[in-house]
């Protein structure tokens, strides 16, 4: 890993502030901390250089964000599983867009029916997926232990 500089001890709050509409293309919270403004600016230096949230982490946040914008308690969307004939599901992998069609009984992918979306999922990725999970219609339980 390389050195990434990360010290601000030398920078005024404005020159700070600068720094994040820099980054992050729009001026910080009105009353952002010093404090707040360099882990700002830190996660945005990282993640360019590291690479930044996963996708399953990016549509968490933008559900609950949509929650809060709507005024629902955060997290009470849900999304459906059970998915209605002539549904388009698009699923992006390896730089690739694969879309399957839902049908009466089954899926259509790649002019084949098949019986199951981990089918579809194997044979996209050469793996073992959790059709659903692969597609993005559950949601990791990872509050169950707390």
């Amino acid at each position: 890993m390389s050195n990434i500089d990360l010290d601000f001890g030398d920078l005024t709050i404005k020159e700070l502030r600068q720094r994040w509409m820099k980054a992050f293309g729009k001026p910080p919270p009105a009353r952002a901390s010093r404090d707040l403004l360099e882990l700002g600016i830190s996660w945005h230096i990282q993640s360019k250089k590291f690479g930044g949230l996963d996708r399953a982490t990016r549509e968490r946040i933008a559900a609950l964000a949509t929650d809060l914008q709507s005024g629902k308690k955060p997290g009470s969307s849900q999304r459906r599983t059970d998915l209605n004939p002539g549904v388009t599901l698009v699923r992006e992998w390896s730089g690739r867009t694969f879309q399957v069609q839902v049908l009466e009984k089954g899926f259509l992918y790649d002019h084949k029916v098949w019986g199951s979306l981990s089918e579809i999922a194997r044979e996209i990725t050469g793996a073992r997926w959790n059709g659903p999970k692969f597609f993005g219609l559950r949601q990791v339980q990872k509050e169950a232990a707390l």
